[in-house]
Protein backbone atom coordinates (compact mmCIF):
# COMPACT_ATOMS: atom_id res chain seq x y z
CA UNK A 1 0.00 0.00 0.00
CA UNK A 2 1.20 3.47 -0.77
CA UNK A 3 1.14 4.79 2.50
CA UNK A 4 1.05 9.00 1.57
CA UNK A 5 1.71 11.51 4.28
CA UNK A 6 -1.41 12.82 6.09
CA UNK A 7 -2.76 15.56 4.58
CA UNK A 8 -4.33 17.73 7.57
CA UNK A 9 -1.83 20.37 7.62
CA UNK A 10 -2.23 21.78 4.20
CA UNK A 11 -4.56 24.82 3.40
CA UNK A 12 -7.71 24.24 1.88
CA UNK A 13 -8.41 26.13 -1.24
CA UNK A 14 -12.42 27.76 -0.55
CA UNK A 15 -14.70 28.23 -3.53
CA UNK A 16 -15.18 31.76 -5.27
CA UNK A 17 -18.05 33.40 -6.69
CA UNK A 18 -21.75 31.83 -6.50
CA UNK A 19 -22.45 28.23 -6.63
CA UNK A 20 -25.16 26.04 -6.52
CA UNK A 21 -25.24 23.39 -3.55
CA UNK A 22 -24.88 19.74 -4.83
CA UNK A 23 -28.46 19.52 -2.52
CA UNK A 24 -30.15 21.83 -5.09
CA UNK A 25 -27.94 20.06 -7.89
CA UNK A 26 -29.03 16.46 -6.96
CA UNK A 27 -32.51 17.26 -6.16
CA UNK A 28 -33.28 18.71 -9.41
CA UNK A 29 -32.10 15.85 -11.27
CA UNK A 30 -35.25 13.87 -10.40
CA UNK A 31 -35.21 10.73 -8.07
CA UNK A 32 -35.92 8.30 -11.77
CA UNK A 33 -32.36 10.72 -13.17
CA UNK A 34 -31.01 9.53 -9.90
CA UNK A 35 -31.64 5.95 -10.19
CA UNK A 36 -30.11 5.64 -13.44
CA UNK A 37 -27.15 6.81 -12.91
CA UNK A 38 -26.79 4.99 -9.99
CA UNK A 39 -27.54 1.86 -11.69
CA UNK A 40 -25.52 2.81 -15.13
CA UNK A 41 -22.41 2.54 -12.27
CA UNK A 42 -22.70 -0.31 -10.71
CA UNK A 43 -21.21 -2.33 -12.62
CA UNK A 44 -17.92 0.24 -12.22
CA UNK A 45 -17.88 -0.60 -8.30
CA UNK A 46 -17.64 -4.05 -7.93
CA UNK A 47 -15.90 -5.09 -4.58
CA UNK A 48 -13.62 -7.49 -6.26
CA UNK A 49 -12.19 -4.49 -8.18
CA UNK A 50 -8.89 -3.06 -8.15
CA UNK A 51 -8.89 0.43 -7.53
CA UNK A 52 -7.60 3.25 -5.72
CA UNK A 53 -8.84 4.65 -2.34
CA UNK A 54 -8.72 7.98 -0.49
CA UNK A 55 -9.43 7.31 3.48
CA UNK A 56 -9.88 10.08 6.32
CA UNK A 57 -9.14 9.29 9.76
CA UNK A 58 -12.41 8.18 12.38
CA UNK A 59 -14.30 11.09 14.20
CA UNK A 60 -17.01 11.81 16.68
CA UNK A 61 -19.88 14.48 16.33
CA UNK A 62 -23.15 14.92 17.87
CA UNK A 63 -25.93 14.37 15.62
CA UNK A 64 -29.36 13.49 14.70
CA UNK A 65 -28.39 10.24 12.56
CA UNK A 66 -32.19 9.85 11.59
CA UNK A 67 -32.50 12.95 10.45
CA UNK A 68 -28.89 13.16 8.74
CA UNK A 69 -30.55 9.92 6.80
CA UNK A 70 -33.81 11.88 5.94
CA UNK A 71 -31.68 14.94 4.22
CA UNK A 72 -29.26 12.59 2.24
CA UNK A 73 -32.33 10.93 0.52
CA UNK A 74 -34.04 13.76 0.29
CA UNK A 75 -31.25 14.90 -1.75
CA UNK A 76 -30.72 12.24 -4.24
CA UNK A 77 -27.69 10.84 -2.35
CA UNK A 78 -27.76 6.73 -2.14
CA UNK A 79 -27.83 5.88 1.42
CA UNK A 80 -27.08 2.03 2.09
CA UNK A 81 -27.92 0.69 5.82
CA UNK A 82 -27.67 -0.92 7.86
CA UNK A 83 -24.77 -1.79 8.42
CA UNK A 84 -23.60 -3.77 11.72
CA UNK A 85 -19.12 -3.30 11.55
CA UNK A 86 -18.68 -3.68 8.13
CA UNK A 87 -21.80 -6.42 7.32
CA UNK A 88 -25.36 -6.30 7.01
CA UNK A 89 -25.91 -9.83 9.25
CA UNK A 90 -27.70 -8.54 12.39
CA UNK A 91 -25.30 -10.43 15.18
CA UNK A 92 -25.63 -10.75 18.62
CA UNK A 93 -28.89 -10.33 20.52
CA UNK A 94 -31.13 -7.10 21.13
CA UNK A 95 -32.99 -7.80 24.89
CA UNK A 96 -36.44 -7.33 24.57
CA UNK A 97 -38.06 -4.70 26.86
CA UNK A 98 -34.86 -2.86 28.01
CA UNK A 99 -35.23 0.55 27.95
CA UNK A 100 -32.37 2.19 28.70
CA UNK A 101 -30.75 0.90 25.79
CA UNK A 102 -33.21 1.84 23.39
CA UNK A 103 -33.00 5.30 24.37
CA UNK A 104 -29.16 5.29 24.51
CA UNK A 105 -28.26 3.16 21.24
CA UNK A 106 -31.32 3.52 19.47
CA UNK A 107 -34.36 0.30 18.22
CA UNK A 108 -31.90 -2.13 16.63
CA UNK A 109 -28.54 -2.24 18.78
CA UNK A 110 -27.39 -5.44 19.32
CA UNK A 111 -24.94 -7.13 22.11
CA UNK A 112 -22.08 -8.43 20.95
CA UNK A 113 -20.65 -9.34 24.61
CA UNK A 114 -19.53 -8.60 28.15
CA UNK A 115 -16.65 -9.38 29.83
CA UNK A 116 -15.73 -10.16 33.53
CA UNK A 117 -12.13 -9.20 34.98
CA UNK A 118 -11.27 -10.80 38.41
CA UNK A 119 -7.70 -10.03 38.16
CA UNK A 120 -5.87 -7.11 36.44
CA UNK A 121 -4.49 -9.69 33.22
CA UNK A 122 -7.32 -12.20 33.21
CA UNK A 123 -10.90 -12.06 32.14
CA UNK A 124 -13.98 -14.08 31.15
CA UNK A 125 -14.86 -13.05 27.57
CA UNK A 126 -18.97 -14.10 27.49
CA UNK A 127 -19.68 -13.93 23.99
CA UNK A 128 -22.97 -13.86 21.75
CA UNK A 129 -22.73 -12.98 18.26
CA UNK A 130 -22.86 -16.95 17.10
CA UNK A 131 -26.28 -19.30 17.89
CA UNK A 132 -25.07 -20.48 21.11
CA UNK A 133 -22.88 -17.89 23.51
CA UNK A 134 -19.45 -18.80 23.86
CA UNK A 135 -17.47 -18.46 27.57
CA UNK A 136 -13.81 -17.93 27.46
CA UNK A 137 -11.15 -17.56 29.84
CA UNK A 138 -8.47 -15.32 28.88
CA UNK A 139 -4.94 -14.48 30.47
CA UNK A 140 -4.21 -11.37 28.36
CA UNK A 141 -0.19 -11.94 28.67
CA UNK A 142 0.23 -14.18 26.15
CA UNK A 143 1.16 -17.84 27.24
CA UNK A 144 1.13 -20.58 24.87
CA UNK A 145 -1.36 -22.40 27.47
CA UNK A 146 -3.63 -20.48 30.49
CA UNK A 147 -2.00 -20.81 33.64
CA UNK A 148 -3.32 -22.90 36.21
CA UNK A 149 -2.84 -19.99 38.67
CA UNK A 150 -4.93 -17.82 36.52
CA UNK A 151 -8.19 -19.80 37.08
CA UNK A 152 -10.68 -17.37 38.53
CA UNK A 153 -12.06 -18.93 42.24
CA UNK A 154 -14.58 -21.57 41.30
CA UNK A 155 -17.18 -19.70 43.60
CA UNK A 156 -16.39 -16.32 41.18
CA UNK A 157 -17.13 -18.59 38.27
CA UNK A 158 -19.92 -19.71 39.72
CA UNK A 159 -21.44 -16.36 40.08
CA UNK A 160 -21.06 -15.32 36.78
CA UNK A 161 -22.28 -17.59 34.80
CA UNK A 162 -25.42 -18.23 37.26
CA UNK A 163 -26.11 -14.44 36.85
CA UNK A 164 -25.51 -14.38 32.96
CA UNK A 165 -27.84 -17.71 31.86
CA UNK A 166 -30.82 -19.18 32.91
CA UNK A 167 -29.44 -22.10 34.48
CA UNK A 168 -29.42 -24.82 37.34
CA UNK A 169 -26.66 -24.59 39.75
CA UNK A 170 -25.73 -28.13 39.32
CA UNK A 171 -25.43 -27.52 35.22
CA UNK A 172 -23.19 -23.98 36.15
CA UNK A 173 -20.81 -26.35 38.29
CA UNK A 174 -20.56 -28.71 35.44
CA UNK A 175 -19.88 -25.91 33.41
CA UNK A 176 -17.23 -24.23 35.46
CA UNK A 177 -15.97 -27.75 35.88
CA UNK A 178 -15.24 -27.92 32.13
CA UNK A 179 -13.18 -24.92 32.17
CA UNK A 180 -11.16 -25.88 34.80
CA UNK A 181 -10.27 -29.36 33.39
CA UNK A 182 -9.38 -27.44 30.07
CA UNK A 183 -6.67 -25.45 31.87
CA UNK A 184 -5.40 -28.65 33.48
CA UNK A 185 -5.00 -30.79 30.58
CA UNK A 186 -3.10 -27.80 28.86
CA UNK A 187 -5.17 -24.74 26.37
CA UNK A 188 -4.72 -21.41 25.63
CA UNK A 189 -7.81 -20.17 25.51
CA UNK A 190 -10.31 -22.78 27.85
CA UNK A 191 -13.84 -22.35 26.18
CA UNK A 192 -17.37 -23.85 26.46
CA UNK A 193 -20.47 -23.26 24.29
CA UNK A 194 -23.75 -22.40 26.84
CA UNK A 195 -27.06 -23.75 25.38
CA UNK A 196 -28.90 -21.12 27.11
CA UNK A 197 -30.79 -17.54 26.78
CA UNK A 198 -28.54 -14.72 28.04
CA UNK A 199 -30.26 -12.84 30.68
CA UNK A 200 -28.42 -9.46 29.70
CA UNK A 201 -30.63 -6.87 31.81
CA UNK A 202 -29.78 -8.81 34.50
CA UNK A 203 -25.69 -8.53 33.88
CA UNK A 204 -26.09 -4.93 33.47
CA UNK A 205 -28.15 -4.31 36.51
CA UNK A 206 -25.11 -5.73 38.41
CA UNK A 207 -22.59 -4.17 37.00
CA UNK A 208 -23.79 -0.96 36.93
CA UNK A 209 -25.21 -1.93 41.05
CA UNK A 210 -21.03 -2.84 41.37
CA UNK A 211 -19.46 -0.07 39.46
CA UNK A 212 -18.01 3.07 40.78
CA UNK A 213 -16.98 4.66 37.35
CA UNK A 214 -17.27 3.87 33.68
CA UNK A 215 -16.42 5.59 30.48
CA UNK A 216 -17.12 4.59 26.74
CA UNK A 217 -15.21 4.52 23.56
CA UNK A 218 -15.85 6.60 20.15
CA UNK A 219 -17.44 4.42 17.59
CA UNK A 220 -15.50 6.02 14.81
CA UNK A 221 -18.31 5.33 12.07
CA UNK A 222 -18.32 1.74 12.12
CA UNK A 223 -21.11 1.73 15.24
CA UNK A 224 -18.73 -0.54 17.84
CA UNK A 225 -19.48 0.89 21.12
CA UNK A 226 -17.16 -0.46 24.34
CA UNK A 227 -18.16 0.91 27.68
CA UNK A 228 -15.76 -0.09 30.64
CA UNK A 229 -16.66 -0.24 34.16
CA UNK A 230 -14.24 -0.25 37.14
CA UNK A 231 -14.65 -0.74 41.10
CA UNK A 232 -12.19 2.37 42.60
CA UNK A 233 -10.06 2.90 39.60
CA UNK A 234 -9.77 -1.04 38.83
CA UNK A 235 -11.45 -2.08 35.20
CA UNK A 236 -14.35 -4.71 36.38
CA UNK A 237 -16.06 -5.36 33.05
CA UNK A 238 -16.62 -4.39 29.76
CA UNK A 239 -19.87 -4.33 27.58
CA UNK A 240 -19.87 -4.75 23.54
CA UNK A 241 -22.60 -2.57 21.64
CA UNK A 242 -22.99 -2.59 18.02
CA UNK A 243 -25.36 0.01 16.40
CA UNK A 244 -26.59 1.05 13.27
CA UNK A 245 -24.21 2.84 10.12
CA UNK A 246 -24.81 3.51 7.03
CA UNK A 247 -23.10 4.96 4.14
CA UNK A 248 -23.90 7.63 2.26
CA UNK A 249 -22.80 7.80 -1.29
CA UNK A 250 -22.41 10.64 -4.17
CA UNK A 251 -21.19 9.23 -7.57
CA UNK A 252 -19.71 11.20 -9.70
CA UNK A 253 -18.60 9.31 -12.97
CA UNK A 254 -16.07 6.93 -12.19
CA UNK A 255 -15.78 8.16 -8.37
CA UNK A 256 -17.75 7.45 -5.04
CA UNK A 257 -17.72 9.46 -2.74
CA UNK A 258 -18.87 8.02 0.91
CA UNK A 259 -19.36 9.35 4.11
CA UNK A 260 -19.84 6.13 6.72
CA UNK A 261 -21.93 7.16 9.93
CA UNK A 262 -23.03 5.27 12.66
CA UNK A 263 -26.16 5.86 15.09
CA UNK A 264 -23.79 7.60 17.63
CA UNK A 265 -22.20 10.01 15.77
CA UNK A 266 -18.88 8.39 14.55
CA UNK A 267 -17.92 9.13 11.02
CA UNK A 268 -15.04 8.63 8.13
CA UNK A 269 -14.90 9.74 5.02
CA UNK A 270 -13.91 7.66 1.92
CA UNK A 271 -13.01 8.10 -2.47
CA UNK A 272 -13.14 5.30 -4.34
CA UNK A 273 -11.35 6.15 -7.71
CA UNK A 274 -9.73 4.28 -10.74
CA UNK A 275 -6.14 2.90 -10.38
CA UNK A 276 -3.56 5.39 -9.72
CA UNK A 277 -6.21 8.57 -10.13
CA UNK A 278 -5.49 11.43 -7.91
CA UNK A 279 -7.74 14.49 -7.27
CA UNK A 280 -6.54 17.64 -5.83
CA UNK A 281 -6.63 18.09 -2.40
CA UNK A 282 -9.27 21.21 -2.33
CA UNK A 283 -11.37 19.73 -4.78
CA UNK A 284 -12.29 16.42 -3.08
CA UNK A 285 -12.54 18.28 0.15
CA UNK A 286 -15.02 20.86 -1.12
CA UNK A 287 -16.94 17.57 -2.41
CA UNK A 288 -17.20 16.24 0.79
CA UNK A 289 -17.97 20.07 2.26
CA UNK A 290 -21.33 20.25 -0.18
CA UNK A 291 -21.90 16.32 0.92
CA UNK A 292 -22.01 17.37 4.50
CA UNK A 293 -23.88 21.27 4.16
CA UNK A 294 -26.38 18.31 2.10
CA UNK A 295 -27.15 16.31 5.23
CA UNK A 296 -27.09 18.50 8.19
CA UNK A 297 -23.10 18.06 9.39
CA UNK A 298 -20.91 20.77 10.24
CA UNK A 299 -19.10 21.40 7.06
CA UNK A 300 -15.85 22.90 9.36
CA UNK A 301 -14.95 19.12 10.04
CA UNK A 302 -13.85 18.39 6.88
CA UNK A 303 -10.73 20.90 6.85
CA UNK A 304 -9.05 19.46 10.04
CA UNK A 305 -9.54 15.59 8.57
CA UNK A 306 -6.39 14.03 7.87
CA UNK A 307 -6.05 11.68 4.79
CA UNK A 308 -4.21 9.25 3.66
CA UNK A 309 -3.87 7.54 -0.34
CA UNK A 310 -3.50 4.64 -1.50
CA UNK A 311 -2.98 4.00 -5.92
CA UNK A 312 -4.32 0.38 -5.78
CA UNK A 313 -5.47 -2.08 -3.34
CA UNK A 314 -3.23 -4.93 -5.08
Amino acid sequence: MDNSPLMDDRLSVLPTGPRMSRRSLLTRMGAVAGTAVTVSLAGCSSTGADHASYWSESRQLDIDYDSVLADARDTGYTVDEPYYVGTKDARGIHPDGFADFDDRFGPAYRVFGFTFFPAEYVFVEFWLTDETPTVTLIDDRGFDEFPVESIPPEAWLFDRLTLAFGISETTARDYVADLREQVAEGTSTPSIEVDAPVSFPRVYEAIETERTDASGSDTGGDGWYKETSYQDGTRYATVDIIVQSAEIRYEDGDRTYTIKLDRLGGFYVTIRLPVGEEIPEDEFRQVFRDMFDDVGLPTEVVGHLRFEYAGSIW
